[in-house]
């Protein structure tokens, strides 16, 4: 029974080092103005690049998720942390949503090439190195993160389009690639899909329906998957295999184009993840959520890893050792 009870205690005190979630580093989260818009102030919160010199530095930039309708800037504000640690100048950017701003998914793709065109044109206040910026997001966030490199028709119209906002590489989570009749929500749900797209109502049977009219009549210009071309962008992206919301066969297809096409793409698929196995825990650890701990700082791993595949940063190391 002592025996039991001491590798009780021994298994969760391994949990508990192992999985926390917590950085060691504490920083200034900075903020400033970046973009008016029809009387909406968007803001970016950054993080300045932890660096031995004073030469210009990679940058991320990070889209949150939450279906074009919500979210919150602070949803990579972890990952933006440990990688302002590695080197990198790290942005949270806002953009509008539907619940603070009654906007679309066109807003938000508009967005975010303009933040990515802020960044360019301010490289030099941020001291960042213009070509090596990086664009990552999850779900709709990873939606309009691979819009800034794929969807050139969709502009601001008082952004100077002369900068184009093409990123140097791009970290995908669960994100909403093909804005298709087939793509999104899948086959699985094509009859409800169908129900939404001509119903005026203000309920919808899948989520985001309110969305599928948009989608469905214009997803050659709002769908990323049907604008890849060659130059678009080195690629990781990370998937559950029990995504209930995009089918991982959207990402398989959005591969293999990229391969046809020669360029750089990654895809790791987590056995049994659902939509947002990324986000990790913030509630005390327990076996209940180990799993979720264990997938946050896979993806991290994943992410560093393929940055210094990219030569954009130096060093293979272990990302645990970041945090408490």
């Amino acid at each position: 029974m002592m025996l039991k009870i001491k590798l009780s205690l021994l298994s969760f005190f391994c949990i508990s080092m192992i999985w926390s979630q917590l950085p060691k580093m504490e920083k200034i989260l900075n903020v400033m103005d970046f973009k008016i818009v029809n009387n909406d102030t968007l803001k970016v919160h950054w993080y300045s690049a932890e660096s031995n010199d004073f030469s210009p530095t990679p940058a991320i930039a990070f889209f949150f998720g939450g279906g074009w309708r919500g979210g919150e800037y602070t949803h990579f504000q972890r990952q933006a942390l440990y990688f302002s640690q590695r080197g990198l100048t790290t942005f949270l950017f806002e953009y509008r949503v539907e619940n603070r701003h009654n906007t679309s998914p066109v807003e938000c793709i508009k967005d975010a090439r303009s933040a990515l065109r802020f960044l360019k044109l301010n490289h030099s206040k941020f001291n960042i190195d213009p070509q090596k910026i990086i664009v990552s997001g999850g779900s709709a966030g990873g939606h309009i993160a691979a819009a800034t490199a794929t969807l050139h028709s969709i502009n601001e119209l008082t952004d100077d389009l002369a900068i184009d906002p093409m990123p140097a590489a791009m970290i995908l989570f669960n994100p909403v690639f093909d804005n298709g009749p087939n793509g999104y929500h899948g086959s699985s749900v094509e009859k409800l899909i169908d129900d939404d797209f001509r119903c005026h109502c203000l309920s919808y049977k899948i989520p985001n329906g309110k969305w599928t009219h948009l989608f469905k009549s214009r997803y050659k210009e709002l769908s990323p998957y049907h604008n890849i071309t060659s130059r678009t962008p080195p690629t990781l992206i990370m998937f559950g295999s029990q995504d209930n919301l995009v089918p991982v066969s959207i990402a398989k297809s959005f591969q293999k184009k990229m391969k046809d096409l020669s360029n750089i793409c990654q895809l790791i698929i987590y056995d049994g993840a659902k939509h947002g196995f990324f986000n990790g825990v913030k509630d005390k650890l327990n076996s209940a959520n180990a799993n979720q701990a264990k997938y946050f700082f896979e993806t991290l791993q994943a992410s560093d890893d393929f940055l210094v595949n990219l030569n954009i940063i130096n060093n293979t190391i272990n990302v645990k050792d970041y945090f408490e």
